[in-house]
C-alpha cells in the first residue's frame, strides 16, 4: 500500500475517511431521493464526486497514483477477475430480463459497466481502504503480521461501512424487503475492498466492479438507482 507523506498523519486520514463516509450517503440520498435524478445523468454526478474525491485525497496526502496504478498490477488485475467472478453465483439468485442489443447495450456497458463501475470501486473499495490503512500505519498498528491483519481488518470495516450508508441513500434499499439486496452489496463490495487491500492496487477493485456491473447488464437487472415508477411503488 503506497505510503502518504510524512505530514499527513493518522489525524488527516480519519478526518479524509469522515468526509468519505458523509459524501457517499448524500450523492445517492440528494442527488437520487431529494432531487429524484435518474440513472443516466446521476452516474455522471457520481463520477465527478468520486474522482474528485479521490484526486483530494491523492494530493492532500501526497499518496502516488503511479504506485497505485502500477505496483502489483498484475496481482491487481488477477485479483480483479477473481473477485468480479466471486459474486457472479449470487446474481443467479435474482430473476434475469431482456437486456438491450447492439449500440444500445454496447452503450450501457461503457456507462453503466466501466463508468459507474469505476466510480463506485473508487468511492466504496479504495478511498475508505486506503484512509484507514494509512491513518493505523501512522500509528504503528502495521509494524507486526498480526498488527497488520487487525489493520486490515479494520479497513475492511471502515469500507463496509461506507458501502453501507451509501447504499441506505437509495430509496429502494431502505425497505426491509430488500434487505437481501443489501447484504449483496455489502459482500459484492466488500469482497472488492478486500481485493485491494491484498494487492495495494487500485486495478484490483476497478476490475472486479466493473466485471459485475456487466454481469448485471448482461442479466437485465437493474443498477440504482431505481426507476421513479419503482421507487415509489417500494417507498409507499
Amino acid at each position: 500500500m503506497p505510503a502518504p507523506d510524512p505530514s499527513f498523519g493518522w489525524a488527516q486520514a480519519i478526518t479524509a475517511y469522515a468526509i468519505v463516509l458523509v459524501v457517499a450517503f448524500l450523492v445517492t440520498w440528494v442527488v437520487t431521493d431529494r432531487l429524484h435524478v435518474s440513472r443516466t445523468p446521476y452516474v455522471g454526478i457520481l463520477t465527478l464526486v468520486s474522482l474528485g474525491l479521490f484526486a483530494g485525497y491523492l494530493a492532500w496526502s501526497e499518496t502516488s497514483l503511479a504506485e497505485l496504478l502500477t505496483d502489483g498490477w498484475a496481482w491487481g488485475i488477477l485479483a480483479g477477475v477473481i473477485a468480479g467472478l466471486i459474486v457472479a453465483p449470487g446474481l443467479r439468485r435474482y430473476p434475469a430480463h431482456e437486456h438491450p442489443h447492439g449500440v444500445p447495450l454496447a452503450e450501457r456497458f461503457v456507462w453503466e459497466g466501466v463508468v459507474y463501475g469505476i466510480a463506485e470501486a473508487v468511492l466504496l473499495a479504495t478511498l475508505p481502504v486506503l484512509a484507514v490503512w494509512q491513518a493505523s500505519a501512522d500509528l504503528g498498528w502495521t509494524e507486526s503480521a498480526w498488527a497488520k491483519v487487525g489493520s486490515g481488518a479494520l479497513a475492511i470495516v471502515g469500507a463496509l461501512l461506507v458501502i453501507l450508508v451509501h447504499h441506505l441513500g437509495y430509496r429502494e434499499f431502505r425497505s426491509p424487503e430488500k434487505r437481501p439486496m443489501l447484504a449483496g452489496a455489502l459482500l459484492g463490495c466488500g469482497v472488492q475492498a478486500l481485493a485491494f487491500l491484498l494487492t495495494g492496487n487500485v486495478l484490483a477493485p476497478v476490475i472486479a466492479h466493473v466485471v459485475l456491473h456487466i454481469q448485471m447488464i448482461m442479466r437485465g437487472i437493474d443498477m440504482p438507482p431505481a426507476s421513479e415508477r419503482v421507487a415509489l411503488n417500494v417507498h409507499a
